[in-house]
Protein backbone atom coordinates (compact mmCIF):
# COMPACT_ATOMS: atom_id res chain seq x y z
CA UNK A 1 0.00 0.00 0.00
CA UNK A 2 1.20 3.05 -0.93
CA UNK A 3 -0.28 6.84 0.04
CA UNK A 4 0.71 9.64 -2.40
CA UNK A 5 0.07 13.06 -1.57
CA UNK A 6 -2.68 11.78 0.67
CA UNK A 7 -4.94 11.28 -2.51
CA UNK A 8 -3.73 8.00 -4.22
CA UNK A 9 -3.88 5.03 -2.51
CA UNK A 10 -2.75 1.95 -3.58
CA UNK A 11 -3.96 -1.81 -2.58
CA UNK A 12 -3.55 -5.23 -3.50
CA UNK A 13 -6.07 -7.56 -3.64
CA UNK A 14 -6.42 -11.13 -4.37
CA UNK A 15 -7.01 -10.26 -8.52
CA UNK A 16 -5.37 -7.43 -9.12
CA UNK A 17 -3.96 -3.55 -7.55
CA UNK A 18 -6.56 -1.59 -7.55
CA UNK A 19 -6.36 2.96 -6.75
CA UNK A 20 -8.55 4.40 -4.58
CA UNK A 21 -8.98 8.39 -3.42
CA UNK A 22 -7.62 9.78 -0.31
CA UNK A 23 -9.24 12.88 1.54
CA UNK A 24 -10.40 13.80 5.13
CA UNK A 25 -8.92 10.68 6.92
CA UNK A 26 -10.57 8.03 4.53
CA UNK A 27 -9.31 5.92 1.74
CA UNK A 28 -12.48 5.41 -0.52
CA UNK A 29 -12.09 2.43 -2.98
CA UNK A 30 -15.19 2.31 -5.42
CA UNK A 31 -16.69 -0.43 -8.04
CA UNK A 32 -14.54 -2.99 -7.06
CA UNK A 33 -15.61 -6.48 -8.89
CA UNK A 34 -15.94 -9.55 -6.19
CA UNK A 35 -17.47 -11.44 -9.38
CA UNK A 36 -17.31 -11.70 -12.95
CA UNK A 37 -20.40 -9.62 -14.55
CA UNK A 38 -23.24 -12.22 -14.11
CA UNK A 39 -24.98 -11.66 -17.71
CA UNK A 40 -24.00 -12.85 -21.38
CA UNK A 41 -23.12 -16.84 -20.58
CA UNK A 42 -23.45 -15.85 -16.69
CA UNK A 43 -27.09 -15.06 -17.05
CA UNK A 44 -28.82 -17.13 -14.28
CA UNK A 45 -26.23 -18.99 -13.27
CA UNK A 46 -23.92 -18.96 -9.83
CA UNK A 47 -21.38 -15.70 -9.48
CA UNK A 48 -18.45 -16.95 -11.56
CA UNK A 49 -14.80 -15.40 -10.32
CA UNK A 50 -13.55 -11.87 -11.39
CA UNK A 51 -10.72 -12.41 -14.56
CA UNK A 52 -7.46 -11.15 -12.17
CA UNK A 53 -6.23 -8.02 -14.28
CA UNK A 54 -2.22 -6.39 -14.90
CA UNK A 55 -1.27 -3.15 -13.89
CA UNK A 56 -3.76 -0.60 -11.72
CA UNK A 57 -7.44 -0.50 -11.78
CA UNK A 58 -8.77 2.63 -10.81
CA UNK A 59 -11.91 2.14 -8.18
CA UNK A 60 -12.04 6.28 -8.55
CA UNK A 61 -15.74 6.40 -9.34
CA UNK A 62 -19.23 4.22 -8.73
CA UNK A 63 -19.44 1.66 -10.39
CA UNK A 64 -22.90 1.12 -11.66
CA UNK A 65 -25.83 -0.87 -9.81
CA UNK A 66 -27.51 -4.06 -11.00
CA UNK A 67 -30.15 -3.62 -14.14
CA UNK A 68 -33.13 -2.10 -12.85
CA UNK A 69 -35.95 0.68 -13.55
CA UNK A 70 -34.87 4.46 -12.47
CA UNK A 71 -36.49 7.60 -12.56
CA UNK A 72 -34.23 10.06 -12.26
CA UNK A 73 -37.12 13.12 -11.29
CA UNK A 74 -37.86 11.15 -8.06
CA UNK A 75 -35.55 12.36 -5.18
CA UNK A 76 -36.75 9.60 -3.47
CA UNK A 77 -35.24 7.24 -6.11
CA UNK A 78 -31.96 9.41 -6.45
CA UNK A 79 -31.33 8.60 -2.80
CA UNK A 80 -31.64 4.90 -2.25
CA UNK A 81 -31.27 3.80 -5.78
CA UNK A 82 -27.72 4.00 -8.20
CA UNK A 83 -27.24 6.45 -10.68
CA UNK A 84 -26.44 4.44 -13.23
CA UNK A 85 -27.12 0.66 -14.07
CA UNK A 86 -25.07 -1.96 -16.56
CA UNK A 87 -23.95 -5.44 -16.47
CA UNK A 88 -20.60 -5.39 -14.68
CA UNK A 89 -22.95 -4.64 -11.14
CA UNK A 90 -21.60 -7.28 -8.65
CA UNK A 91 -18.83 -4.94 -7.46
CA UNK A 92 -18.36 -3.21 -3.78
CA UNK A 93 -17.09 0.11 -2.01
CA UNK A 94 -14.56 0.24 0.42
CA UNK A 95 -14.47 3.17 3.29
CA UNK A 96 -11.12 2.55 5.04
CA UNK A 97 -9.96 5.06 7.88
CA UNK A 98 -6.39 3.81 7.18
CA UNK A 99 -5.33 0.82 4.74
CA UNK A 100 -2.12 0.26 6.71
CA UNK A 101 -4.00 -0.36 9.79
CA UNK A 102 -4.48 -3.87 11.00
CA UNK A 103 -7.57 -5.65 12.77
CA UNK A 104 -9.99 -3.02 12.27
CA UNK A 105 -13.81 -3.89 12.70
CA UNK A 106 -15.18 -4.66 9.16
CA UNK A 107 -19.34 -3.54 8.62
CA UNK A 108 -20.76 -5.19 5.58
CA UNK A 109 -24.23 -2.88 4.32
CA UNK A 110 -26.49 -4.69 2.34
CA UNK A 111 -28.94 -2.28 0.47
CA UNK A 112 -32.77 -2.56 0.53
CA UNK A 113 -35.03 -2.29 -1.80
CA UNK A 114 -37.40 -5.29 -1.99
CA UNK A 115 -35.18 -7.52 -4.23
CA UNK A 116 -36.29 -5.07 -7.13
CA UNK A 117 -34.20 -1.71 -6.70
CA UNK A 118 -30.99 -0.23 -4.46
CA UNK A 119 -27.61 -0.06 -4.80
CA UNK A 120 -24.24 -0.22 -3.11
CA UNK A 121 -23.23 3.44 -4.21
CA UNK A 122 -26.74 5.38 -3.60
CA UNK A 123 -25.82 8.77 -2.02
CA UNK A 124 -28.19 6.92 1.38
CA UNK A 125 -25.47 4.61 1.43
CA UNK A 126 -21.86 6.99 1.54
CA UNK A 127 -19.87 5.15 4.43
CA UNK A 128 -17.91 7.86 5.60
CA UNK A 129 -19.16 8.06 9.09
CA UNK A 130 -18.02 4.20 9.73
CA UNK A 131 -14.90 4.99 8.18
CA UNK A 132 -14.34 7.89 10.58
CA UNK A 133 -15.59 6.02 13.75
CA UNK A 134 -12.96 3.39 12.97
CA UNK A 135 -14.79 1.11 10.92
CA UNK A 136 -13.76 -0.51 7.93
CA UNK A 137 -16.96 0.19 5.70
CA UNK A 138 -18.08 -1.87 3.01
CA UNK A 139 -20.86 -1.66 0.82
CA UNK A 140 -21.91 -4.79 -2.28
CA UNK A 141 -24.71 -4.74 -5.13
CA UNK A 142 -26.36 -7.82 -6.26
CA UNK A 143 -28.68 -9.11 -8.40
CA UNK A 144 -32.40 -8.51 -8.77
CA UNK A 145 -35.64 -8.90 -9.86
CA UNK A 146 -36.02 -11.73 -12.60
CA UNK A 147 -32.53 -11.77 -13.17
CA UNK A 148 -31.41 -12.14 -9.27
CA UNK A 149 -34.55 -13.93 -7.57
CA UNK A 150 -36.90 -15.50 -10.27
CA UNK A 151 -37.31 -19.27 -9.64
CA UNK A 152 -36.48 -21.90 -12.45
CA UNK A 153 -36.04 -25.60 -12.53
CA UNK A 154 -32.77 -27.03 -13.41
CA UNK A 155 -30.63 -23.81 -12.57
CA UNK A 156 -28.98 -21.68 -9.99
CA UNK A 157 -31.31 -20.71 -6.86
CA UNK A 158 -31.60 -17.55 -5.19
CA UNK A 159 -28.52 -16.44 -7.27
CA UNK A 160 -28.96 -12.60 -5.81
CA UNK A 161 -28.13 -13.99 -2.15
CA UNK A 162 -25.76 -16.26 -3.80
CA UNK A 163 -24.22 -12.65 -4.78
CA UNK A 164 -23.84 -11.55 -1.61
CA UNK A 165 -22.07 -14.58 -0.34
CA UNK A 166 -19.79 -13.98 -3.10
CA UNK A 167 -18.91 -10.69 -1.85
CA UNK A 168 -19.05 -11.52 1.82
CA UNK A 169 -16.37 -14.17 0.09
CA UNK A 170 -14.54 -11.55 -0.56
CA UNK A 171 -14.09 -9.24 2.19
CA UNK A 172 -13.07 -12.33 4.21
CA UNK A 173 -10.42 -12.93 1.23
CA UNK A 174 -9.29 -9.19 1.12
CA UNK A 175 -10.43 -7.14 3.84
CA UNK A 176 -7.15 -6.86 5.59
CA UNK A 177 -5.62 -5.64 2.93
CA UNK A 178 -7.59 -2.06 3.15
CA UNK A 179 -7.57 -2.45 7.35
CA UNK A 180 -9.71 -4.08 8.56
CA UNK A 181 -10.33 -7.97 10.41
CA UNK A 182 -11.87 -10.76 8.31
CA UNK A 183 -12.52 -12.54 11.88
CA UNK A 184 -14.48 -9.44 12.96
CA UNK A 185 -17.69 -8.70 10.55
CA UNK A 186 -20.96 -7.17 11.07
CA UNK A 187 -23.07 -7.94 7.88
CA UNK A 188 -25.98 -5.10 8.33
CA UNK A 189 -28.56 -4.13 6.09
CA UNK A 190 -32.01 -2.31 5.52
CA UNK A 191 -35.97 -3.52 4.32
CA UNK A 192 -34.82 -6.13 1.52
CA UNK A 193 -31.29 -5.89 3.13
CA UNK A 194 -32.38 -6.85 6.57
CA UNK A 195 -34.56 -9.82 4.52
CA UNK A 196 -31.37 -10.74 2.81
CA UNK A 197 -29.39 -10.58 6.85
CA UNK A 198 -31.74 -13.07 8.09
CA UNK A 199 -31.33 -14.90 5.10
CA UNK A 200 -27.50 -15.13 5.74
CA UNK A 201 -28.03 -16.48 8.40
CA UNK A 202 -29.88 -19.36 7.64
CA UNK A 203 -27.55 -20.27 4.02
CA UNK A 204 -25.01 -22.77 5.13
CA UNK A 205 -22.92 -20.81 2.64
CA UNK A 206 -22.76 -18.34 4.52
CA UNK A 207 -21.65 -19.55 7.77
CA UNK A 208 -17.99 -18.14 9.03
CA UNK A 209 -18.20 -15.27 6.85
CA UNK A 210 -20.04 -12.69 9.51
CA UNK A 211 -19.17 -12.43 13.32
CA UNK A 212 -22.18 -10.53 13.80
CA UNK A 213 -25.79 -9.23 12.32
CA UNK A 214 -27.88 -6.07 11.92
CA UNK A 215 -31.23 -5.97 10.55
CA UNK A 216 -33.60 -3.03 10.28
CA UNK A 217 -37.08 -3.39 8.79
CA UNK A 218 -36.94 -6.54 7.71
CA UNK A 219 -38.88 -10.00 8.24
CA UNK A 220 -37.48 -13.52 9.40
CA UNK A 221 -41.10 -14.90 7.52
CA UNK A 222 -40.41 -13.56 4.00
CA UNK A 223 -39.00 -16.51 2.12
CA UNK A 224 -40.91 -18.24 -0.19
CA UNK A 225 -41.48 -22.49 -0.80
CA UNK A 226 -40.78 -23.30 -4.75
CA UNK A 227 -44.30 -24.32 -5.10
CA UNK A 228 -44.88 -19.93 -4.28
CA UNK A 229 -41.96 -19.45 -6.42
CA UNK A 230 -42.93 -21.46 -9.28
CA UNK A 231 -46.39 -19.50 -9.02
CA UNK A 232 -44.77 -16.10 -9.11
CA UNK A 233 -42.21 -17.09 -12.04
CA UNK A 234 -45.23 -18.72 -14.42
CA UNK A 235 -47.60 -15.60 -13.84
CA UNK A 236 -44.32 -13.44 -14.84
CA UNK A 237 -44.04 -15.28 -17.95
CA UNK A 238 -48.05 -15.27 -18.13
CA UNK A 239 -48.03 -11.33 -18.32
CA UNK A 240 -44.85 -11.07 -20.37
CA UNK A 241 -46.52 -13.87 -22.96
CA UNK A 242 -43.58 -16.19 -22.79
CA UNK A 243 -43.19 -19.84 -21.46
CA UNK A 244 -42.64 -20.24 -18.22
CA UNK A 245 -38.76 -21.66 -18.58
CA UNK A 246 -35.21 -19.78 -17.49
CA UNK A 247 -34.66 -20.67 -21.59
CA UNK A 248 -37.95 -18.18 -22.40
CA UNK A 249 -36.76 -15.58 -20.04
CA UNK A 250 -32.78 -15.97 -21.13
CA UNK A 251 -34.04 -15.01 -24.61
CA UNK A 252 -35.38 -11.73 -23.59
CA UNK A 253 -33.34 -8.86 -23.77
CA UNK A 254 -31.69 -7.51 -20.39
CA UNK A 255 -33.99 -4.06 -21.08
CA UNK A 256 -37.09 -6.56 -21.65
CA UNK A 257 -36.32 -8.45 -18.47
CA UNK A 258 -36.04 -4.58 -16.10
CA UNK A 259 -39.42 -3.72 -17.75
CA UNK A 260 -40.71 -6.90 -16.54
CA UNK A 261 -40.50 -6.42 -13.33
CA UNK A 262 -43.27 -3.90 -13.32
CA UNK A 263 -46.05 -6.34 -14.44
CA UNK A 264 -45.93 -8.66 -11.97
CA UNK A 265 -45.34 -5.61 -9.28
CA UNK A 266 -48.72 -4.31 -10.03
CA UNK A 267 -49.99 -7.63 -10.39
CA UNK A 268 -48.85 -8.57 -6.74
CA UNK A 269 -51.39 -6.10 -5.52
CA UNK A 270 -54.27 -8.43 -6.51
CA UNK A 271 -55.13 -9.71 -3.14
CA UNK A 272 -58.40 -12.20 -5.18
CA UNK A 273 -54.95 -13.36 -6.67
CA UNK A 274 -52.38 -13.67 -4.08
CA UNK A 275 -54.23 -13.61 -0.82
CA UNK A 276 -51.83 -12.16 2.40
CA UNK A 277 -48.85 -12.56 -0.05
CA UNK A 278 -49.45 -8.96 -1.05
CA UNK A 279 -48.45 -7.35 2.33
CA UNK A 280 -44.93 -9.10 1.87
CA UNK A 281 -44.72 -6.18 -0.43
CA UNK A 282 -42.28 -7.47 -3.10
CA UNK A 283 -43.18 -10.68 -4.78
CA UNK A 284 -39.21 -11.75 -5.19
CA UNK A 285 -38.20 -13.73 -2.41
CA UNK A 286 -35.31 -16.26 -1.19
CA UNK A 287 -37.13 -19.65 -1.93
CA UNK A 288 -36.44 -22.18 0.58
CA UNK A 289 -36.49 -26.04 0.49
CA UNK A 290 -33.37 -25.13 -2.25
CA UNK A 291 -29.73 -26.67 -2.17
CA UNK A 292 -28.50 -22.64 -1.09
CA UNK A 293 -31.29 -22.39 1.68
CA UNK A 294 -32.59 -25.82 2.65
CA UNK A 295 -34.81 -24.53 5.76
CA UNK A 296 -37.09 -22.05 6.67
CA UNK A 297 -35.44 -18.40 7.37
CA UNK A 298 -37.18 -17.99 10.65
CA UNK A 299 -36.01 -21.75 12.38
CA UNK A 300 -32.61 -20.97 11.22
CA UNK A 301 -32.14 -17.84 12.25
CA UNK A 302 -33.48 -19.02 15.71
CA UNK A 303 -30.71 -21.72 15.85
CA UNK A 304 -27.93 -19.19 14.58
CA UNK A 305 -25.04 -18.63 17.44
CA UNK A 306 -24.85 -15.20 15.56
CA UNK A 307 -25.31 -12.68 17.76
CA UNK A 308 -28.15 -9.89 16.52
CA UNK A 309 -29.37 -6.61 16.71
CA UNK A 310 -32.93 -6.32 14.53
CA UNK A 311 -35.51 -3.65 14.80
CA UNK A 312 -38.48 -1.91 12.74
CA UNK A 313 -39.49 1.68 12.76
CA UNK A 314 -43.31 2.72 14.08
CA UNK A 315 -44.73 3.32 11.24
CA UNK A 316 -43.31 0.68 8.65
CA UNK A 317 -45.86 0.72 6.13
CA UNK A 318 -47.81 3.82 6.48
CA UNK A 319 -46.36 4.77 2.61
CA UNK A 320 -47.64 1.42 1.44
CA UNK A 321 -51.59 2.27 3.31
CA UNK A 322 -51.61 5.27 1.33
CA UNK A 323 -50.63 3.76 -2.32
CA UNK A 324 -53.30 1.30 -1.01
CA UNK A 325 -56.30 3.11 -0.36
CA UNK A 326 -56.73 1.28 3.10
CA UNK A 327 -58.42 4.24 4.89
CA UNK A 328 -61.83 2.90 5.12
CA UNK A 329 -63.60 0.51 7.59
CA UNK A 330 -64.25 -1.72 4.68
CA UNK A 331 -60.94 -1.67 3.43
CA UNK A 332 -59.38 -2.44 7.04
CA UNK A 333 -61.83 -5.09 7.59
CA UNK A 334 -60.71 -6.55 4.31
CA UNK A 335 -57.12 -6.49 5.03
CA UNK A 336 -58.06 -8.05 8.58
CA UNK A 337 -58.99 -11.20 7.10
CA UNK A 338 -56.60 -11.45 5.01
CA UNK A 339 -53.81 -10.90 7.46
CA UNK A 340 -55.69 -13.11 10.53
CA UNK A 341 -56.59 -10.57 12.67
CA UNK A 342 -59.96 -11.50 14.30
CA UNK A 343 -61.69 -9.10 16.79
CA UNK A 344 -59.53 -9.79 19.95
CA UNK A 345 -56.12 -8.40 17.69
CA UNK A 346 -58.48 -5.06 16.77
CA UNK A 347 -59.63 -4.69 20.03
CA UNK A 348 -55.69 -4.93 21.32
CA UNK A 349 -55.05 -1.79 19.65
CA UNK A 350 -57.66 -0.27 20.26
CA UNK A 351 -57.45 -0.58 24.06
CA UNK A 352 -53.84 -0.92 23.97
CA UNK A 353 -53.05 2.14 21.76
CA UNK A 354 -56.15 3.53 21.61
CA UNK A 355 -56.00 3.97 17.74
CA UNK A 356 -59.00 4.63 16.24
CA UNK A 357 -59.35 6.10 12.75
CA UNK A 358 -58.90 3.26 9.81
CA UNK A 359 -55.65 4.71 7.97
CA UNK A 360 -54.12 4.14 11.63
CA UNK A 361 -55.79 0.87 12.12
CA UNK A 362 -54.78 -0.32 8.72
CA UNK A 363 -50.64 0.87 9.35
CA UNK A 364 -51.01 -0.61 12.53
CA UNK A 365 -51.79 -4.39 11.06
CA UNK A 366 -49.78 -4.50 8.57
CA UNK A 367 -46.59 -2.88 10.24
CA UNK A 368 -46.92 -6.02 12.72
CA UNK A 369 -48.19 -8.68 10.81
CA UNK A 370 -45.11 -7.94 8.34
CA UNK A 371 -42.42 -6.45 10.20
CA UNK A 372 -42.55 -6.35 14.26
CA UNK A 373 -44.69 -9.16 15.35
CA UNK A 374 -42.20 -11.55 13.02
CA UNK A 375 -39.40 -9.81 14.63
CA UNK A 376 -40.51 -10.17 18.32
CA UNK A 377 -41.02 -13.73 17.66
CA UNK A 378 -37.92 -14.56 16.41
CA UNK A 379 -36.39 -12.27 19.55
CA UNK A 380 -38.57 -14.21 21.86
CA UNK A 381 -37.41 -17.99 20.37
CA UNK A 382 -33.72 -16.99 20.12
CA UNK A 383 -31.63 -19.06 22.87
CA UNK A 384 -28.14 -19.58 21.25
CA UNK A 385 -26.84 -15.98 21.20
CA UNK A 386 -27.82 -12.92 22.13
CA UNK A 387 -30.62 -10.61 20.56
CA UNK A 388 -30.98 -6.78 21.18
CA UNK A 389 -34.25 -4.95 20.15
CA UNK A 390 -35.07 -1.54 18.94
CA UNK A 391 -37.60 0.79 17.47
CA UNK A 392 -37.52 4.03 16.05
CA UNK A 393 -40.22 6.06 17.18
CA UNK A 394 -39.26 9.91 15.87
CA UNK A 395 -41.66 10.95 13.44
CA UNK A 396 -40.39 13.33 10.27
CA UNK A 397 -42.43 15.86 10.20
CA UNK A 398 -43.21 15.44 6.37
CA UNK A 399 -45.59 12.56 7.24
CA UNK A 400 -48.87 12.86 9.25
CA UNK A 401 -48.46 12.89 12.86
CA UNK A 402 -48.93 10.05 14.98
CA UNK A 403 -47.61 8.29 11.68
CA UNK A 404 -44.37 9.69 10.78
CA UNK A 405 -41.91 6.94 11.52
CA UNK A 406 -42.14 5.57 8.36
CA UNK A 407 -40.22 2.49 6.62
CA UNK A 408 -36.35 4.26 5.62
CA UNK A 409 -36.41 6.75 8.01
CA UNK A 410 -33.42 4.89 10.20
CA UNK A 411 -31.60 5.03 7.17
CA UNK A 412 -29.80 8.42 7.49
CA UNK A 413 -29.99 8.11 11.86
CA UNK A 414 -27.98 5.40 11.29
CA UNK A 415 -25.18 6.54 8.76
CA UNK A 416 -25.21 10.05 11.09
CA UNK A 417 -26.13 11.67 7.82
CA UNK A 418 -29.11 13.64 8.65
CA UNK A 419 -28.05 16.40 5.20
CA UNK A 420 -28.20 14.75 2.29
CA UNK A 421 -31.96 13.19 3.56
CA UNK A 422 -33.65 16.25 4.05
CA UNK A 423 -36.20 14.85 1.89
CA UNK A 424 -37.00 12.15 4.76
CA UNK A 425 -36.47 14.17 7.92
CA UNK A 426 -37.17 17.53 7.28
CA UNK A 427 -34.52 20.59 7.63
CA UNK A 428 -34.50 20.10 11.14
CA UNK A 429 -33.75 16.34 11.88
CA UNK A 430 -32.27 16.03 15.32
CA UNK A 431 -28.75 15.55 15.08
CA UNK A 432 -28.43 13.85 18.56
CA UNK A 433 -30.70 11.03 17.83
CA UNK A 434 -28.64 10.14 14.48
CA UNK A 435 -25.28 10.44 16.28
CA UNK A 436 -26.64 8.20 19.21
CA UNK A 437 -27.94 5.66 16.65
CA UNK A 438 -25.16 5.69 14.62
CA UNK A 439 -22.96 5.10 17.82
CA UNK A 440 -25.20 1.78 18.88
CA UNK A 441 -24.76 0.45 15.69
CA UNK A 442 -20.92 0.78 15.56
CA UNK A 443 -20.47 -0.13 19.03
CA UNK A 444 -22.26 -3.19 18.70
CA UNK A 445 -19.67 -4.09 15.62
CA UNK A 446 -16.91 -3.66 17.90
CA UNK A 447 -18.05 -5.04 21.28
CA UNK A 448 -21.65 -6.91 20.29
CA UNK A 449 -22.53 -4.61 22.52
CA UNK A 450 -25.01 -1.63 21.36
CA UNK A 451 -25.73 -0.24 25.12
CA UNK A 452 -28.90 -1.62 26.45
CA UNK A 453 -29.78 -4.86 27.85
CA UNK A 454 -30.43 -7.77 25.44
CA UNK A 455 -33.98 -8.81 24.82
CA UNK A 456 -34.74 -12.25 27.11
CA UNK A 457 -38.39 -13.54 27.76
CA UNK A 458 -37.87 -12.09 31.54
CA UNK A 459 -37.23 -8.48 30.49
CA UNK A 460 -38.33 -8.15 26.91
CA UNK A 461 -36.05 -4.83 26.55
CA UNK A 462 -36.39 -2.56 23.43
CA UNK A 463 -34.69 0.21 22.80
CA UNK A 464 -36.71 3.27 21.85
CA UNK A 465 -34.90 5.55 19.89
CA UNK A 466 -36.43 9.46 19.71
CA UNK A 467 -35.20 12.49 20.79
CA UNK A 468 -35.38 11.66 23.96
CA UNK A 469 -34.14 7.75 23.90
CA UNK A 470 -35.19 5.28 26.39
CA UNK A 471 -35.61 1.14 26.98
CA UNK A 472 -39.05 -0.41 28.28
CA UNK A 473 -39.64 -3.42 28.61
CA UNK A 474 -42.48 -5.34 26.86
CA UNK A 475 -43.11 -2.36 25.04
CA UNK A 476 -45.54 -4.31 22.49
CA UNK A 477 -47.64 -6.12 24.95
CA UNK A 478 -50.88 -6.34 24.33
CA UNK A 479 -50.06 -6.65 20.26
CA UNK A 480 -47.54 -9.40 21.02
CA UNK A 481 -50.07 -10.77 23.32
CA UNK A 482 -52.93 -10.68 20.69
CA UNK A 483 -50.54 -12.04 17.88
CA UNK A 484 -48.99 -14.67 19.24
CA UNK A 485 -49.26 -17.99 17.28
CA UNK A 486 -50.32 -16.18 14.41
CA UNK A 487 -46.83 -14.17 13.66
Amino acid sequence: MTDNDAREVLVRTTTGVVRGARGDGISRFLGIPFAAPPFGANRFDAPQPVEPWDGVRDTLEAGPGAPQLLDPDDPLDNYFNPSTIGEDCLTLNVWSPEPGSAGLPVMVWIHGGGYVSGGSTAPAYDGSTFARDGVVYVSINYRLGIDGFAHFDGTTDNRGLRDQIAGLTWVRDNVAAFGGNPDDVTVFGESGGAVSVLTLMAMPAARGLFRRAIAESGSPRADASPDHAHAVMARTAELLGIEPTVDAFAALSLQETIAGVMPISRDWLDTARWGAHTFTISPFRAVTGTESLPDPVFASATRSTVPLLVGTVRNETISFVSALGLDTDAAVDRLADLLGADDSVIDAYRRGRRLTTSVALAEALWTDWAFRMPVLSLAEARRSASTFVSELHWETPLLPAGLGAGHGLDVPFVFDDLATARLLVGDDGPSGLAVNMHRAWVDFAKTGDPGWPEYTTDNRATKIFDTTSSVVSDLAAPERQAWAGRR
